[in-house]
């Protein structure tokens, strides 16, 4: 028997062009060619990252959200040796305000746990205050604001 609401659940291979849908509308700034690198790479097989889907559980195979995990050996503000870290979280703005990102975070900790870690890190734009208070409400605390800067150097010609 059908479900009769979304639910929470890990990455099929058939889901690849929602999940694409959807890191496109989070990071619209990346290339397609650069996301589906990241995907194959997020995607493969590991106990150290994950990427779980909120299914709508339709017959079209649309998602709703997903949320992108992995464990990492170091992240500021910790001093454990191995955290969990959300890599990429996201919902559609239809589903937006009605608990799915909480309940993708909640099922995310649980993926954690399960992995040994009990922290979970996260980040988000600096300029992105929905971000930001979905964080804090969720009971992330702030470690750092930070500026990456980035700048091209021209090699020496000998």
């Amino acid at each position: 028997m059908p479900r009769s609401r979304p639910f929470v659940r890990p990455l099929r291979r058939n889901d690849h062009a929602e999940w694409l849908r959807m890191r496109r509308a989070l990071w619209p700034d990346v290339s397609v060619a650069l996301h589906r690198v990241e995907m194959r790479e997020q995607s493969r097989r590991s106990r150290a990252r994950a990427v779980l889907v909120i299914d709508r559980d339709g017959v079209d195979a649309k998602l709703g959200g997903f949320i992108e995990l992995s464990v990492r050996s170091r992240v500021d503000g910790s001093l454990r040796a191995r955290v969990g870290y959300v890599d990429g979280w996201f919902v559609d703005p239809d589903l937006r305000g009605r608990t799915w990102g909480r309940q993708l975070m909640r099922a995310a900790e649980a993926w954690t746990a399960a992995r040994g870690p009990d922290e979970l890190a996260s980040d988000a734009e600096i300029d992105n205050p929905a971000s930001l208070a979905a964080h804090a409400a969720l009971g992330f605390r702030e470690t750092f604001r930070l500026v990456h800067f980035l700048k091209k150097v021209r090699r020496s010609q000998r």
